[in-house]
């Protein structure tokens, strides 16, 4: 195998005599022209690469994706480089079919698919009509060969010089040229086409921004040679910017991979919820940058104009930022207990995900506004709600509600409906958000209020148990019939005879008021792993804590505190239970600031 660079004019047209290029049979037909949805064919994104490259300085060298072909006598046999090469085929037709016939002749064999071989060599004959050939479409290849001869027209604007343009794409676009041996050039197909996995948008903009950076950039005020030390400056000088190049290309290629490292880290996947290669980086950076089009490779690559070295360093200098505020939230232990409440309070689209994120990177050192924010998103408040003084609204007199109140109304209807006697199996989310964000709070206070990152873990297997067994209470539920029921705690209809059991607690007479206490209001319920729920089951209060307690096996649901803080009472009963809910609610009155009557 051998490799080297090569001009399109040495490429196209061989000091060496004519070449015509083979399309192997394996080869599938040309697809480059196809449109797919709204995004641009791999015909407009080469042909606007170009005349970009060639707006923005035609003296600069331009890379194109290398060709891997077998050389054999007068003919190049093209293992990978088809589409590319066709494409250039009729971009040259274009500009003038005199760039592919007579001295510049460019023959292109479609093997075993005449009908395709003979449009492309038609196009030479001035007098062809290349429109009304095959005028129904059956052939596949001459349909997309006519629709990429559209495309590019479109493109070439009425104004540009074409010569000067066709001697731009003569001289300074180049291509790695890579010849192979014949016994190889299947397997070498099979390789590069067959078995390659497709590449990740986020490994594209790698390519391109390393791509750019890596070209060389007009070195100034150099002197005219005219000795052999003038000679030697001009080396120097560029011996010393290719080793500036080189640098720089590794030392970002470097900090890429950091980055790369950093996402697919088991925690943080699963902490931002996200298994892209680069996770939320150039998304969100995208996204930021105002663009409503969603993210990929060719909607990024306009962030990125060809030969722009200094924008190409602007962009990664912005993404090495962004990247530093994606770590830092994470790295901070409030940024990142908050952060988490926030997401699991948000409504789970992508973009008040967005919302949230940007939200927490940008107050990322204002601690009392994250938490501010964390705690009215698990209320069930909006982005907007939170963030702004006021959601507009066309049925408000003044077209805009104040969010200050609208948050005022969420908390007061939390308090009411955690106040009530049945909140078990009726408020659950709202109830489990709740003594989340309690337990979380309680690790934000440790290691002298530096706070501890809680494990979110349980919210995948989250349950809420009795702390005093509600199947262990009973009361008299009146039927529609008229009729008198006696129903357990846990929903089980029992006799007469069977409440006089003496482990059985009357729940409406145990509890000082039943329409704010039962075995099911706040008091008595708590947040546990799913896990170790299952483990609880009728048990009494004091078998539940001696097994919650026991410190020779694992339980994870002896990390939560507020949890621990329930069942480190010496004794729980009915008067416990009270006594707990009226101090969990006023815990939750004071911290969303709303005045409750005892």
């Amino acid at each position: 195998m051998s490799t080297c660079f090569k001009t399109l004019r040495e490429y196209l047209y061989p000091d060496n005599g004519h070449k015509t290029f083979v399309i192997p049979n394996y080869q599938r037909g040309y697809k480059w022209s196809v449109r797919i949805a709204d995004e641009k064919t791999s015909v407009e994104v080469l042909i606007d690469s170009l005349i970009a490259a060639y707006t923005a300085n035609s003296e600069h060298q331009f890379f194109l994706q290398g060709v891997t072909v077998v050389e054999d006598g007068d003919k190049i046999l093209l293992i990978d480089g088809q589409q590319r090469t066709t494409t250039l085929y009729l971009l040259l037709w274009c500009l003038d079919s005199k760039n592919v016939t007579g001295n510049m002749e460019i023959d292109l064999d479609y093997a075993v698919r005449e009908q395709s071989k003979s449009f492309l060599n038609s196009l030479k004959n001035e007098s062809f009509d290349y429109q009304n050939e095959d005028p129904e479409n059956l052939n596949q290849d001459i349909f997309y060969f006519k629709q990429a001869i559209e495309q590019i027209k479109q493109l070439i604007r009425d104004n540009m010089d074409k010569g000067k343009f066709t001697n731009f794409l003569l001289n300074k676009i180049s291509l790695l040229y890579i010849v192979v041996d014949r016994e190889k050039a299947v397997r070498t197909f099979t390789m590069m086409n067959g078995q390659k996995a497709k590449m990740h948008d986020e490994e594209l903009v790698k390519a391109e921004i390393l791509h750019i950076v890596s070209q060389t950039a007009e070195i100034a005020n150099l002197p005219i040679v005219r000795t052999l030390d003038d000679s030697f400056i001009i080396l120097k000088e560029i011996a010393s910017m290719e080793w500036e190049t080189n640098a720089l290309r590794s030392k970002y290629a470097r900090e890429w991979d950091k980055w790369l490292y950093w996402w697919n880290r088991e925690d943080v996947k699963d902490f931002f919820n996200t298994h892209k290669p680069m996770g939320l980086l150039l998304e969100y950076y995208y996204k930021k940058k105002n663009h409503t089009s969603p993210f990929s490779f060719r909607n990024f690559k306009h962030l990125l104009p060809d030969n722009d070295i200094k924008q190409a360093k602007n962009v990664f200098k912005e993404l090495r930022d962004l990247q530093k505020d994606f770590e830092d939230v994470y790295n901070d232990v409030h940024s990142f207990n908050y952060l988490k409440c926030a997401l699991i309070g948000s409504s789970g689209d992508a973009e008040d995900k967005y919302n949230v994120i940007m939200y927490f990177i940008e107050n990322k050192r204002a601690k009392e506004k994250l938490e501010y924010y964390a705690k009215w998103r698990l209320l069930g408040a909006t982005h907007i709600e939170v963030a702004e003084p006021f959601t507009n609204d066309p049925t408000a007199i003044d077209g805009k509600i104040d969010n200050a109140h609208k948050r005022e109304e969420r908390a007061r209807k939390m308090i009411e409906d955690l106040s009530k006697s049945h909140v078990y199996n009726v408020y659950d989310d709202l109830l489990t958000k709740q003594l989340l964000r309690l337990n979380v709070e309680e690790y934000n206070k440790l290691n002298g209020g530096k706070g501890v990152k809680f494990d979110f873990s349980i919210w995948a297997n989250k349950s809420l148990e009795h702390i005093y067994p509600k199947s262990r209470f009973y009361h008299v539920e009146i039927r529609d019939d008229g009729r008198c029921v006696y129903v357990r705690g846990d929903g089980t209809e029992l006799s007469e005879a069977e409440t006089a059991n003496p482990t059985l607690l009357n729940s409406d007479k145990v509890f000082t008021d039943k329409t704010r206490f039962s075995e099911h209001c706040i008091g008595n319920i708590v947040l546990l792993y799913g896990r170790n729920n299952s483990e609880f089951g009728n048990l009494s209060f004091e078998e539940k804590k001696k097994k919650f307690f026991n410190n020779e096996r694992s339980f994870e649901s002896r990390n939560l505190l507020h949890t621990i803080s329930s069942f480190a009472n010496g004794k729980w009963e009915p008067a416990n239970i009270e006594e707990s809910s009226m101090i969990i609610l006023k815990i939750l009155a004071n911290d969303y600031n709303i005045e409750r009557n005892e």
